[in-house]
C-alpha cells in the first residue's frame, strides 16, 4: 500500500466516523495528561511513557485541533499537532478519534524517520465538571517515507483537565 493510499484510508476512517457518530458541543479546552506503554506490542525493549497535550475547543465544523508532547524511558520523544473530534456514544460516554504529524527523536526504538504520523483513539467517561478519564490507543508510522518504517503502538491512561487559557 502507498503512502498516500495509507493516509486516504486512515481519512476515510476518521471522516466516516466523524459523520455517523453525534459530536460533542460546548466543551471546554483540555489539558491531557497520560502515563502508558510505549511499544506496547514488542516483545522486548518496553519502556514507560508520559504524554502532555492541549487539545483545543476551536473548531471548524466538528474537527478541532491539538498538539502535544510524549517522551518515553528508552529516551524517545515525539512532539506533535493534528486534529480531533470527541463523538458522544452516550452523555458519559466520548469517543475522541485523532490524527497527528510530528517530530521523532530519541535512543530507543528506531522508527525509520524523523517525520512521524500519529492515528489513534481515546475512550473517555465523562464527568458532570467536565473532566475526562480514559484510555487512549495509537500507532506511530512514517507511512513508508523510509523504506525501514516498524511502526510503534502505545497505549495509556488519560485524565483531561478541562482548561482555559
Amino acid at each position: 500500500m502507498t503512502v498516500s493510499a495509507k493516509i486516504l484510508a486512515v481519512a476515510l476512517v476518521f471522516a466516516t466516523t466523524a459523520l455517523t457518530m453525534p459530536a460533542m458541543a460546548d466543551d471546554p479546552p483540555y489539558l491531557l495528561g497520560g502515563v502508558g506503554s510505549w511499544e506496547v506490542f514488542r516483545n522486548s525493549n518496553h519502556a514507560a511513557e508520559i504524554d502532555l497535550s492541549y487539545r483545543s475547543d476551536l473548531s471548524v465544523w466538528i474537527i478541532k485541533p491539538q498538539f502535544g508532547l510524549v517522551t518515553a524511558t528508552d529516551g524517545d520523544f515525539y512532539g506533535f499537532a493534528g486534529i480531533y473530534t470527541d463523538l458522544a456514544l452516550t452523555d458519559h460516554l466520548i469517543f475522541t478519534p485523532n490524527l497527528s504529524a510530528g517530530g521523532y527523536g530519541g535512543h530507543g526504538i528506531r522508527l525509520g524517520s524523523h517525520v512521524e504520523f500519529r492515528s489513534g483513539a481515546d475512550l473517555f467517561w465523562r464527568f458532570e465538571n467536565a473532566s475526562r478519564l480514559g484510555m487512549g490507543f495509537y500507532h506511530l508510522s512514517n507511512g513508508g517515507i523510509t523504506r525501514r518504517n516498524p511502526g510503534d503502538e502505545s497505549l495509556v491512561v488519560q485524565y483531561a483537565y478541562p482548561f482555559s487559557l
